[in-house]
């Protein structure tokens, strides 16, 4: 039987995906509809998606399937214990996002202290006023939940202006670009001090919920939050109601508890949020990154050696 690599990413440009047929030499399928799909899944030894849409039923129809290469760093989605089960190898790409993400983050910090929404009001105004100066990101603290690798792209970014740059991990250990680490027994001291905090933790039953309430009414008034991990780390209600109280300042948030985001949802009405569609690690050199990634990965397949950014799939990352 010949064996081949389906690719349920149907926006994936076409020399992407020939790049990926002169890497592997297989036959290769693109197709986004499975349910409806005429591909022979019974000959599918590769797959490379998202992660959504993939169930027990799917994976049955798949008994040749040895390799999932998903193309983000989530994979909430996926049903890990069938593909534990398996035997199935489980790989992302969370190498690639450290450049983007981190250039997310840093873009909003220097929108907020340089008070570039008052000169964009101010333009709309025609009004030329000088005499309110604006804040510089030297001296402010940054504080990154998550200290992998993205997370430490953000550091060593933040260090770059000077900022003060704390940390938070499972185990507390230093990391390179921190000034200093806390873990769970410091993560409300760790909040009362930061101007801008940024979430990159995986969504687990321990960090669903990690911003609510309690932890807003921690944070200084004058704080924002950038959420660019994942949507349920933060109670968006208690956002919501935090922003509109003024307990903190605001947030943007990339990553939401439902997406897309609705039409009708109320944080797209509030005042100092900042929405945008998931986007903060995906740029025009998205695929290519990808690709790099999977370019390596199948050498290390075939010569059946350890894959880079392999998941976990009992711990979940």
């Amino acid at each position: 039987m010949d064996f081949m690599i389906l690719i349920t990413i149907d926006e994936m440009p076409g020399d992407h995906i020939d790049r990926i047929k002169q890497i592997s030499q297989m036959a290769v399928y693109v197709e986004g509809d499975l349910e409806a799909s005429s591909v022979p899944l019974e000959k599918v030894e590769i797959l490379i998606t998202y992660g959504g849409g993939i169930n027990s039923d799917l994976l049955d129809r798949m008994p040749a399937l040895k390799w999932i290469q998903v193309f983000q760093t989530g994979v909430e989605h996926i049903p890990l214990e069938e593909v534990h089960k398996r035997g199935i190898t489980l790989t992302n790409v969370k190498g690639i996002y450290g450049t983007p993400m981190s250039e997310y983050v840093m873009s909003f910090v220097l929108y907020i202290t340089r008070q570039i929404p008052r000169f964009v009001r101010n333009q709309k105004l025609h009004k030329y006023d000088r005499k309110e100066l604006v804040g510089e990101a030297k001296g402010k603290t940054i504080g990154i939940f998550g200290t992998g690798m993205i997370g430490q792209e953000v550091a060593k970014k933040a260090k770059a202006f000077d900022m003060t740059v704390l940390g938070f991990n499972t185990s507390g250990r230093s990391v390179p670009y921190f000034d200093k680490t806390y873990t769970w027994d410091g993560k409300n001291e760790m909040l009362r001090q930061c101007d801008f905090i940024v979430l990159l933790l995986p969504e687990t039953a321990a960090t669903r919920g990690f911003i609510g309430r309690d932890e807003l009414k921690l944070m200084k008034e004058d704080a924002y939050v950038i959420n660019i991990g994942r949507g349920p780390l933060i109670n968006e209600c208690a956002l919501i109601e935090s922003v509109e109280k003024g307990e903190i300042q605001g947030a943007a948030l990339d990553v939401f508890d439902q997406e897309p985001l609705p039409e009708d949802s109320p944080l797209w009405d509030v005042e100092n949020i900042i929405i945008t569609p998931h986007l903060s690690g995906k740029t025009v050199r998205f695929f290519e990154r990808c690709l790099d990634i999977f370019d390596e990965n199948y050498q290390a397949y075939c010569d059946k050696e350890e894959l880079a950014f392999a998941v976990d799939t009992q711990r979940g990352y």
